[in-house]
Formats: C-alpha cells, sequence, structure tokens
C-alpha cells in the first residue's frame, strides 16, 4: 500500500472514529462504514431487539406448556405474542436494510 492509500484508510478511520485496522476488516468484509456514535446506536437497538425475543421466546414455552397439560389458552394471547414477533422480527429486518444486508 501506497503512502497516499494510507493516508486516505487514515482519514477516514479518524472521521469514523476506529482504527486503521477495524477500517481494513470492514472494508475486506463489506460492512458499510459506521462512526463510533452509530456504532453505539447499533448495539442499542440490537440489545432490545434480543431482549424482546428473549422475551417471546419465554411466552411461546409457557402456551406451549399449557397447551400441553390442557390448560385452555386464550386465543387473544397467542395473537398478541405472534403479532409481538411479526413487530420483532420487522425491526430486524428493517436494521438489516439498513445496514445493507438485505
Amino acid at each position: 500500500m501506497s503512502d497516499d492509500e494510507f493516508a486516505v484508510i487514515e482519514g477516514r478511520a479518524r472521521v469514523l472514529g476506529i482504527s486503521v485496522q477495524r477500517v481494513l476488516i470492514e472494508a475486506a468484509m463489506g460492512v458499510p462504514p459506521l462512526t463510533r456514535t452509530e456504532r453505539q446506536a447499533l448495539h442499542t437497538e440490537l440489545t432490545s431487539i434480543k431482549r424482546l425475543l428473549g422475551n417471546l421466546t419465554n411466552n411461546v414455552n409457557q402456551i406451549a406448556r399449557a397447551r400441553n397439560s390442557d390448560v385452555d389458552v386464550q386465543p387473544k394471547l397467542i395473537a398478541a405474542v405472534l403479532s409481538r414477533a411479526a413487530a420483532a422480527a420487522g425491526q430486524a429486518e428493517d436494521l438489516l436494510k439498513r445496514l445493507g444486508l438485505r
């Protein structure tokens, strides 16, 4: 790599607030460039989606346990859990689109 090429990469790293190594790795992997603030926002959003999916998994397990024990589960409850699951899937899909991964 020439000194000029390195200077361009170094400048990009400085603007994004990340290391030169991170710029090179992400360029090689085809990851869109993100600033430190964007990375933190992404982490927050992913954590939120992960928490929501964990809660939904728990709800689905509770419904399955109840149904397997011949307990009557209200259809409204099942519909609400499925609706939240669809919303979580939509959030994840939107995030992937914004990152250019879909």
